[in-house]
């Protein structure tokens, strides 16, 4: 969070809208929505982004007295998702949940993406970010960050760290902490946190990297244990696992987001209207609750400081992956 404040400091950003085209505002008002809505979540059910899309839609189908349905279009990097949207109208009667991958990352890592994340969508809102953490076996030898620390510098690539995806916001941001400290360990990407959280309960590898809400269940019931949290903000259910100073270029930092994007070319007053109902409904007790069990922080940009803020990170995520050296897939 106080990265996104950071990024945001300093920022002019104008906010006078311009007239929309034979649409005035309050005609825009009046007349959206027209039929039912789609949010469009480019991940299984059952995640933390489909939870999230889920109380997106919820929330604006109480507020916009609309039917407004989720619609699952996994896999791929989130491209067939974000291309599924593109073939909408720009009406807003479509959302898209786009991850840092999809609006971000993806242009420097995929050959043939076919759209371009800060072209193609306007972003109503930054709605959360996900605060991650490194776990580990709790049966296992190592008990903290600097136990995993010392290992790597006795026994240089020997240990081995996984995360839930190549390329990802954590892969690069581990890969940054590598080269920042000199450190030489193995990086180990997997398809999702499942799979990853399984092999490290079963000693297949060192340490996990995740998202605090895929694996926070392990840590309750014991079977993992949290020795840092990769922000400066505690996990209160977890105060003894040592948070980053993001301010350290040494340190250990994963800046992850989700935005509630729609195409490009949508009016402005509809975006505004879409925003000033997430807003509203953000202080609900069910909304409140769900982003408490997720771990997540609300951030609820609006519109465009989350066009500013968006633009900002696909510009560092492009540094990062130049300074990973990862080669286009």
């Amino acid at each position: 969070m106080q990265r996104i404040r950071r990024q945001l400091a300093g920022l002019a950003v104008l906010t006078c809208l311009a007239p929309i085209a034979g649409l005035g505002m309050a005609q825009a008002q009046a007349d959206w929505p027209k039929r039912t809505m789609k949010v469009v979540v480019p991940y299984p059910a059952g995640g933390t982004a489909d939870a999230m899309g889920r109380m997106v839609a919820n929330k604006l189908g109480q507020a916009l007295k609309v039917s407004v349905m989720v619609e699952n279009i996994p896999g791929g990097a989130t491209v067939p998702g974000a291309l599924a949207v593109m073939r909408e109208p720009a009406d807003g009667h479509t959302l898209f949940m786009a991850s840092d991958g999809t609006l971000n990352i993806n242009r420097w890592l995929l050959k043939d993406v076919r759209y371009d994340g800060d072209r193609d969508f306007t972003p109503v809102t930054v709605l959360n970010s996900y605060p991650h953490w490194l776990i580990v076996n709790s049966q296992g030898p190592y008990k903290s960050l600097d136990d995993l620390v010392k290992a790597m510098r006795a026994k240089p690539g020997k240990v081995s760290i996984s995360v839930n995806t190549i390329g990802g916001s954590a892969h690069l941001a581990l890969d940054n902490w590598r080269r920042q400290n000199g450190l030489d360990f193995e990086i180990v990407p997997y398809r999702g946190s499942p799979p990853a959280v399984t092999d490290l309960i079963g000693g297949h590898t060192d340490a996990h990297m995740d998202v605090v809400g895929s694996s926070i269940a392990h840590a309750r019931s014991g079977r993992v244990l949290p020795v840092a949290v990769l922000q400066d903000k505690a996990i209160k259910e977890f105060p003894k696992a040592i948070t980053q100073d993001p301010k350290d270029p040494k340190a250990l930092v994963v800046q992850s987001n989700l935005s509630v994007v729609v195409r490009s070319g949508t009016p402005q007053a509809v975006v505004d209207r879409i925003y000033a109902a997430l807003q509203a409904s953000a202080k609900d007790a069910d909304v409140v609750k769900t982003m408490d069990t997720l771990s997540l922080d609300a951030v609820l940009l609006e519109p465009a400081k989350a066009k500013a803020f968006v633009l900002q990170e696909t510009q560092r995520y492009r540094t990062l992956v130049e300074q990973s050296g990862l080669e286009k897939q």
